[in-house]
C-alpha cells in the first residue's frame, strides 16, 4: 500500500515523507498505493502531488544494489538501489532510493520504503536537490497498508507497538555556537526506535521517536546519494542523541489510516538545548491488515517529523519512515 507525503519548509530546507522541495506549500500524506513487487522488480509509479507521473523501476534505472540482507521483519529479507534517469529529450532527471522488505516464499508479502527526487527543468548532472524547483519524495509502501484493503480492528484492548525508524536529521546553528558556523547547516541521516501504543476501544494511536535508545547518526540509505552534492559537507557539532520527539493521540481510521498535521501536536525535548517552539509537525501512515496471533494489526507504517527551533535561533528538522512491529508479532517470532 502506498502511501507517499510531501512536506515543503521553505524557511529552512525542503524535507519530507515523500519530500517535496517546489513550491507546493504545506505538508501532505497520500495514502494511495505507490509500488508494485513481482520477479523480484520493484516499480514505484504514481502522481506527483505537482500532476507529473514518477515512474521508476529497479530493473532499468538502478545504478548499485545491495543484495539480500536481514530485516527487522520476521521471516523477510531485504534489498536495496539507488536510481537514476538522467532525463533528456525534454524529460527530468529522476534520482531515488528503495529497499524492499519481502518474504521469499510469498513475494507478495512484502514492504517497500525509500524516496526519490524530481528535478523539475534541470539537465543532468547539473541537478541541485536544494533548488527550488526541485521536489522530494519519501514513501512507504506495501499490500498490507493498503487501505482499499482495510484492517480487521479490535473494539477494545491495547497493543504496544516498537521498531526501526529512520531518514534525516537537519540542523542550523543559532547563537551557541562559534560565528563561523552559525546559519550553516548540517544534514546527516538518523536511525533511532519509534514506540506506538494503540488504544482500539479509544481509535487513537499515540507515538515517542527516541524515547527508546537514543537517535543515532547512521550512514546506511542515503550516502551513495548524498555525498555527491555535498562537496564541502559542514561538520555535525550539535548529534540528534536524547532529542525525544511525542506525538499525541490520534484518530485512525476504519480503513487503518491514520494522519495528524497540527504542529501543536508533536512535542520535542531535549536535556540541554532549549526548545523554542514547533514550527511543524506530522505523523501519518497505516495499520496493517495482517493480525497478530491476539488478532491485533501486525505492524503499523508510516511518516514522522518535526521542524522545530530553539531559544539561541538554531532550528532542526528530524523527518522520516518508521516500521514498528506488535509485542505479540515479535514474540511469536523471535
Amino acid at each position: 500500500m502506498v502511501r507517499h507525503f510531501v512536506l515543503t519548509l521553505s524557511a529552512f530546507l525542503v524535507m519530507g515523507c515523500t519530500f517535496s522541495g517546489g513550491g507546493t506549500g504545506g505538508t501532505r500524506i497520500d495514502h494511495s498505493r505507490t509500488t508494485s513487487f513481482e520477479d523480484g522488480v520493484l516499480t514505484i509509479d504514481t502522481e506527483q502531488f505537482d500532476g507529473t507521473r514518477a515512474l521508476l523501476n529497479t530493473r532499468d534505472d538502478a545504478q548499485s544494489v545491495v543484495d539480500d540482507f536481514p530485516t527487522e521483519m520476521p521471516g523477510h529479507v531485504a534489498r536495496a538501489w539507488t536510481l537514476l534517469q538522467e532525463g533528456g529529450d525534454g524529460k527530468d532527471p529522476f534520482m531515488g532510493y528503495a529497499v524492499v522488505s519481502w518474504n521469499k516464499d510469498d513475494p507478495s508479502d512484502y514492504l517497500a520504503a525509500g524516496w526519490w527526487f524530481h528535478f523539475k527543468s534541470q539537465r543532468y548532472p547539473d541537478v541541485d536537490p536544494y533548488h527550488d524547483d526541485t521536489a522530494s519524495y519519501l514513501f512507504i509502501d506495501g499490500p498490507e497498508i493498503d487501505p482499499t484493503f482495510p484492517p480487521s480492528l479490535p473494539a477494545t484492548g491495547t497493543a504496544s507497538y516498537i521498531g526501526g525508524a529512520g531518514g534525516q536529521y537537519l540542523y542550523k546553528y543559532g547563537d551557541n555556537y562559534g560565528e563561523e558556523v552559525q546559519g550553516e547547516i548540517s544534514s546527516v541521516e538518523f536511525a533511532g526506535t519509534m514506540t506506538i501504543t494503540a488504544d482500539f476501544a479509544a481509535g487513537t494511536l499515540e507515538g515517542c521517536l527516541g524515547c527508546v535508545g537514543d537517535l543515532t547518526v547512521q550512514r546506511l540509505h542515503l550516502k551513495s546519494a548524498f555525498d555527491r552534492f555535498e562537496t564541502e559537507p559542514v561538520e555535525l557539532l550539535a548529534h540528534p542523541k536524547d532529542y525525544e520527539v511525542r506525538f499525541a493521540p490520534v484518530e485512525f481510521n476504519p480503513d487503518g489510516t491514520f494522519v495528524d498535521l497540527d504542529h501543536e501536536s508533536v512535542t520535542v525535548t531535549h536535556p540541554e538545548r532549549s526548545i523554542a517552539g514547533v514550527r511543524r509537525g506530522h505523523w501519518g501512515g497505516g495499520l496493517s491488515n495482517r493480525p497478530d496471533s491476539a488478532g491485533n494489526p501486525r505492524l503499523v507504517s508510516g511518516f514522522a517529523g518535526v521542524f522545530f527551533y530553539e531559544e539561541d535561533g538554531s532550528a532542526s528538522i528530524i523527518s522520516g519512515i518508521f516500521n514498528v512491529l506488535s509485542e505479540d508479532f515479535r514474540a511469536a517470532n523471535p
